[in-house]
């Protein structure tokens, strides 16, 4: 129907809807774009503009720590306003476009991985996987044939027993890094819809529940410009990011003190982000590297272009109940000429020259530098809090964000870079140079963008925050959609993951709703 500046809304203005969204990222728009042109009334609520302006950039201010067992803590408060954008599209404006779905393990409870377990299984998360993919452009992953289809690039020969294997990576033009005029389009072509209006620059600073604080029965919207709205409808959806849906559920304490959802004080705990780790060489050190004895192409896991599919080296179940590890890749790309970043190059020939012929090579292999990612296994004490002072220029307290990993989580990563050297050698493919120590973890550490975890799916309220449809438990009308809402973080991109929840989100609305064709 359209976009409305909320600024230009006469000062308390009333919104009225059958749904609302909270949130016009990636997840937000999904869902209205499968209910547009339906019988729903959608109303979508965005913080910000069309595109990225620093005063509502500023918003997401904060606090940040990474810290683990060992490790000394590393300071990160750049990090809550640099990780997400709060513009129509969110922070698609930055994607890469990389997909990935899940691996089955990652949505199997396992008894070496605490918390783990999906109230779903990737079979029954496959149909929205394939929706996900046609959404994007990408073509679809299956959940048996992880090998991308391509005979001019070989994977690495490695024994299945050992659980590892080539996991593929495609990448959507739906990105604003990717293909601009595709992104937009994405992101604006559903509100033309008769049934959808879509309002910038309007903050939800409150979710109010009834007196009994079983149900929503409003939103407190305000703009930076001073005035104040409110919003209203049946059903209500978060969509705000793995941050801002727990800032918001926990600030909006009028009738439940403890917040939005929080009963068992589980929103904003189980704060999972992807790391990834690596070591460039100098003088002293080798850095992270895989010398790899075939000679022929390996396009397949360094192609030629950035964006063009290509696979990662993942571990499967097998390996990883064997190992007791969680989910793990190692990624490789070009590391430069021989030689670089060691004592002498003479040192490195040699030593390149011996691996190469252990494994039945020719001349030197190839050197190839590398990063690890390891599983952040869910942890209560890696959590998101409000600051008990400051607060941002709506009077919004700001976020602290602990983010943390446990001895579980360093034991995992050792033991899964050591069966990848394993792995690698046994099969006469390569060998790992590993240099970094456990100490250095935090410090080498580099974080991605991705904020899981904090309002995690449980068929058991006192081990979730929403229920199997996403619906937050207890509160009969609101639900939450994102990455917030993972149980566990598996490796893969979450973007792919997030868009199939979020579709499957949409099939249930619309029956409950009454909106089904």
């Amino acid at each position: 129907m359209a976009f409305i500046d909320a600024r230009t809304l006469p000062d308390a203005s009333r919104i009225d809807a059958d749904l609302i969204i909270v949130g016009g990222g990636m997840a937000g728009i999904t869902l209205a774009r499968e209910l547009a042109g339906g019988p729903i009334r959608v109303a979508l609520l965005e913080s910000g503009g069309r595109e990225i302006e620093m005063e509502s950039q500023a918003l997401y201010t904060g606090t940040a720590t990474i810290r683990g067992p060992g490790n000394a803590d590393r300071p990160f408060n750049d990090y809550p306003v640099q990780s997400r954008i709060r513009a129509l599209g969110g922070s698609g404006h930055v994607w890469g476009g990389k997909c990935a779905p899940l691996d089955p393990a990652d949505l199997a409870k396992r008894d070496w991985a605490p918390w783990s377990g999906w109230p779903m299984t990737r079979e029954q998360l496959q149909p929205f996987y394939d929706r996900a993919c046609d959404l994007l452009g990408i073509p679809h992953f299956g959940t048996d044939t992880p090998v991308l289809q391509d005979p001019a690039r070989r994977p690495l020969d490695l024994d299945p027993q050992d659980g590892f294997f080539p996991a593929p990576r495609y990448f959507s033009n739906i990105s604003g890094g990717a293909d601009k005029a595709a992104f937009d389009a994405f992101r604006t072509g559903f509100a033309d819809a008769s049934n959808i209006t879509v309002y910038l620059y309007a903050n939800v600073t409150q979710v109010r529940l009834a007196a009994r604080g079983d149900r929503v029965e409003g939103l407190d919207v305000a703009c930076l410009d001073g005035k104040r709205h409110t919003a209203k409808a049946r059903t209500y959806v978060l969509a705000t990011g793995g941050i801002e849906n727990v800032r918001l559920m926990l600030a909006s304490n009028r009738v439940r003190r403890e917040g939005v959802g929080n009963r068992h004080d589980l929103v904003g705990r189980f704060f999972q982000g992807h790391v990834t780790y690596s070591m460039d060489g100098d003088a002293e050190t080798e850095g992270s590297a895989v010398n790899i004895a075939r000679s022929d192409s390996l396009a397949l896991y360094v192609p030629p272009g950035r964006a063009q599919a290509h696979c990662v080296i993942g571990s499967g179940l097998s390996g990883q109940t064997r190992m007791k590890a969680g989910n793990f890749t190692l990624t490789l790309y070009n590391g430069g000429p021989p030689g670089s970043g060691t004592p002498t190059q003479a040192e490195t020939r040699a030593i390149r020259q011996v691996a190469t012929r252990m494994d039945r090579g020719q001349a030197e292999g190839q050197l190839l530098g590398c990063f690890a990612m390891t599983e952040h296994f869910p942890n209560p004490e890696s959590r998101i809090t409000l600051d008990p002072v400051k607060v941002d220029a709506l009077g919004m307290p700001q976020i602290r964000l602990d983010w943390t990993y446990s001895e579980a989580d360093w034991t995992s990563f050792e033991r899964s870079t050591a069966g990848m050297g394993d792995t690698l050698g046994a099969s006469g493919q390569g060998r790992l140079c590993w240099p970094i120590q456990r100490q250095d973890y935090v410090a080498i550490s580099s974080a991605s963008r991705h904020h899981m975890g904090t309002t995690r799916m449980h068929a058991d309220p006192r081990q979730g925050v929403v229920d199997a449809d996403c619906r937050v438990h207890d509160t009969t009308n609101l639900y939450v959609t994102g990455s917030s809402v993972f149980p566990t973080s598996g490796i893969a991109n979450p973007t792919l993951t997030l868009l199939a929840l979020t579709l499957r989100l949409a099939d249930h609305l619309k029956l409950e709703m009454g909106a089904t064709r």
